[in-house]
């Protein structure tokens, strides 16, 4: 344009077409053209018809592969904007767009409207106050120990005021694991939000026409922390949209690629999970409040109710009966087996988010499982009571659930052998150390002494089970790095030949 003005003021002044010629080295035509120009509008046609040059020409065709290429992932895992401009940034070597964000969140979202044909009608703005909260599951993809993917609930309860968010891992979206998530987030800010508004599908309450029927476990739940509950309106998913985006944004941004898992997931959400979700973003500024998350989240936390002074049992209780083979079978066809003692007996069963635990129709602890989840049926024993129960069945140790969760090793192998006299002996001395210490303890130290074909006593297996105690194998073999060889040396000298 500022050719054609310098072209237009040189015409003005008396210049000659070919003295303008001289000077701007145009072609006589273009000269002409300019000089008998008045129409110097446009239109937004003519402006989208434009094609101008940008620095992220070059890397559009590894945009659209991307974007194409994330069909194949969990359809919750998309890129966003963000991560798209630090991945060219970081790991393309694009650093000439370290400052063009906005271009690639532009080109983006070009690239996914022409792709959207049918958009929905708009969402009403709503106006959220300090204390409130929304609470919502998604789902993501996670890297195991083993190194293999699998996928996890996990729950999300956002703050609109502020625009915070905390999240943490759970096993299932039944009430239980809600219930228990929240009070793992209210522990953790210690308070409790005034207001939740919550999603009709979640495992809380059913909604019959327009009336919400909430569970026993949650209204006692609710009582206790002394919170509103609201329930969004069916198809009508913007009511709650803070906390829908935050699923989506914190899975695309903190779980992009697949977080490492830890053990046990109680500790991991105290730890990893809720503390990294709380600080996600919190010193960016608001989209139009003009201060930052964290600052914003100061009046949040003055609006929470205070703690109960008591933490709330989190477990549907019910009376159930074992069968003949002391087992119940819950939801699911999940079986939990107590063992021989305890047939044909009425129990009371908790059901909690993460366990399973069961007491004597008076209230008398027995036994916690780990809680299965999913929809194939499955077995979980209780060891130490069927290692009780195989002293008095040596002849059904091959066969015993005992054997197949024992890791391989000298004394397994010992059991495998010996007569029936013999197998008593063992599993007698392997069951009265799994009481004191537990079976894995136990059975791991009953494989280390047996070596050699030297077969550990009671005595030599208490000192070690104590010491593993004391010192656990994932630490250190020896955690104080002093020489206990002399002490070891007299472990093994221990016991006669396996037959």
């Amino acid at each position: 344009m500022s050719q054609i003005e310098n072209i237009k003021n040189m015409w003005r002044e008396g210049s000659t077409i070919a003295e303008i010629r001289e000077v701007t080295d145009l072609d006589r035509k273009t000269i002409s053209k300019y000089i008998q120009q008045e129409d110097f509008s446009k239109d937004p046609e003519q402006y989208a018809k434009e094609t101008r040059p940008s620095k992220l020409d070059p890397y559009k065709p590894i945009i659209d592969g991307l974007l194409e290429k994330q069909s194949e992932y969990f359809h919750k895992q998309r890129f966003t904007a963000k991560r798209m401009h630090e991945y060219l940034v970081e790991e393309c070597g694009a650093k000439e767009l370290e400052h063009s964000y906005i271009l690639v969140r532009i080109y983006m979202k070009s690239w996914r409207n022409e792709r959207r044909r049918n958009n929905g009608p708009g969402t009403l703005k709503l106006v959220w106050h300090p204390g409130e909260a929304q609470a919502d599951f998604g789902q993501a993809d996670f890297i195991d120990t083993d190194g293999s993917y699998v996928r996890k609930h996990y729950l999300v309860m956002s703050f609109p005021f502020s625009n915070t968010a905390l999240y943490e891992i759970l096993p299932g979206e039944n009430g239980e694991c809600v219930c228990q998530g929240l009070q793992d987030f209210f522990t953790y800010l210690g308070g409790v939000p005034y207001s939740i508004l919550f999603d009709n599908a979640t495992g809380i309450a059913k909604r019959y026409a327009n009336i919400i029927q909430q569970s026993e476990l949650f209204t006692r739940f609710r009582l206790h922390h002394n919170f509103i509950a609201r329930f969004a309106n069916i198809r009508s998913g913007w009511e709650k949209g803070n906390v829908e985006n935050k699923v989506g944004a914190l899975r695309r941004n903190l779980l992009v690629p697949p977080m490492q898992l830890s053990y046990p997931i109680q500790q991991f959400n105290k730890e990893v999970m809720i503390p990294k979700s709380f600080a996600f973003r919190a010193d960016e500024q608001h989209y139009e409040k003009g201060a930052t998350f964290k600052e914003l989240f100061v009046q949040d936390r003055k609006a929470l109710g205070p703690l109960p002074a008591k933490a709330f049992h989190v477990a549907k209780i019910e009376s159930l009966g074992t069968n003949g083979t002391g087992s119940l079978t819950l939801e699911s066809g999940h079986t939990y087996v107590l063992g021989s003692g305890r047939t044909n007996e009425t129990v009371l069963v908790s059901k909690g988010a993460w366990e399973i635990s069961v007491y004597t129709s008076n209230g008398v602890f027995i036994k916690t499982f780990p809680r299965a989840y999913g929809k194939e049926p499955s077995t979980v024993y209780d060891i130490e009571a069927m290692l009780s129960s195989s002293i008095h069945k040596p002849n059904a140790w091959m066969n015993s659930p005992v054997r197949d969760v024992m890791e391989d090793g000298g004394f397994k192998q010992y059991l495998d052998e010996i007569d029936n006299a013999g197998r008593r002996r063992g599993l007698y001395m392997l069951n009265e150390c799994a009481e004191r210490f537990g079976f894995g303890v136990a059975s791991v130290a009953a494989n280390r002494l047996c070596k050699d074909g030297k077969i550990p006593s009671r005595d030599d297996l208490v000192v070690l089970c104590n010491r593993m105690a004391s010192f656990p194998l994932e630490a250190s073999d020896n955690a104080t790095n002093v020489n206990l060889g002399a002490y070891d040396a007299l472990l093994n000298k221990s016991g006669g030949a396996a037959s």
